[in-house]
């Protein structure tokens, strides 16, 4: 299977707007989601123009859905980058044998603060977007190549000039993202490097409607005991931008273990 995103908002989805909506009828979530992606070079259906972060697989709304607050998903996958040599190797039952290359996968952590912004974009075409939570899964990621701790440094400036202001969230994980880590070593890993106006804090317990829950859109996620503690922050603002940096850093840390972190769930959800 080829490394992939899931993610989920939660919240509410208006047509109550002063600016017209997509028709429904007319238009559909994936189409939507994925001409926002070619249109800002992250992703792309064109052969001659290769997708840079994901691949479209699947999207959808999902507001129309009884007794649930979310709003829609969109599933990506990863293996996008340029094709490179493996060694090949046989199984000893079938004698089948793997091709002797594979494309590289985008790394987790640069695809999404960017996706999460092209998702709540896509969602926005639809209606105006409150959302209360965003959660990412991830299946059949590759090992971690390096930190992308500086990269992500690197644009702290886009949150930095913004009018002070302070959010207050949770990140809800399962357990597997942290694997042995101890959650004061998360924190402490999260607080070394520079974070600008972001601040993580302590460990608190989470509430029920704050956990993250396995998609049922996802069969083949293995199942995995859900944290009872996640990991408060600050935020400067509640966008899909912010979100999405907030958990890029979680990813970037948990990944950087000595543990294997190929699947994972974590959500961040709004509570101040």
């Amino acid at each position: 299977m080829p490394p992939m995103l899931f993610i989920e908002a939660f919240g509410t989805l208006s047509e109550d707007t002063k600016l017209p909506v997509a028709d429904r009828q007319e238009e559909d979530l994936y189409s939507v989601f994925n001409q926002r992606a070619e249109s800002m070079g992250w992703s792309s259906t064109s052969h001659q123009n290769p997708p840079l972060l994901w691949a479209m697989h699947e999207a959808e709304l999902t507001d129309h859905c009884v007794d649930t607050s979310r709003i829609g998903f969109a599933q990506v996958g990863l293996d996008v980058g340029a094709v490179e040599p493996v060694e090949s190797s046989s199984s000893p039952r079938t004698g089948y044998s793997a091709l002797p290359f594979r494309r590289r996968s985008t790394e987790p952590v640069r695809a999404l603060l960017p996706l999460a912004q092209c998702f709540i974009d896509a969602l926005s075409r639809f209606g105006a977007v409150k959302p209360s939570a965003i959660q990412v899964t991830a299946c059949y990621l590759k090992p971690s190549a390096e930190p992308s701790t500086s990269n992500l440094a690197s644009v702290l400036n886009w949150f930095n000039i913004i009018p002070k202001s302070k959010v207050q969230a949770i990140i809800s994980f399962d357990q597997v993202l942290i694997g042995n880590l101890a959650e004061s070593a998360l924190v402490e890993k999260l607080r070394y490097w520079n974070t600008g106006p972001f601040e993580f804090g302590t460990m608190v317990a989470v509430p029920e409607s704050h956990m993250v829950r396995t998609p049922d859109e996802m069969p083949y996620y293995p199942a995995s005991s859900q944290s009872e503690v996640g990991l408060s922050v600050t935020m400067p603002e509640w966008t899909p931008s912010a979100a999405g940096w907030v958990l890029a850093n979680v990813v970037d840390v948990a990944r950087a273990g000595d543990h294997d972190v190929s699947h994972f769930a974590l959500r961040i959800s709004r509570v101040g």
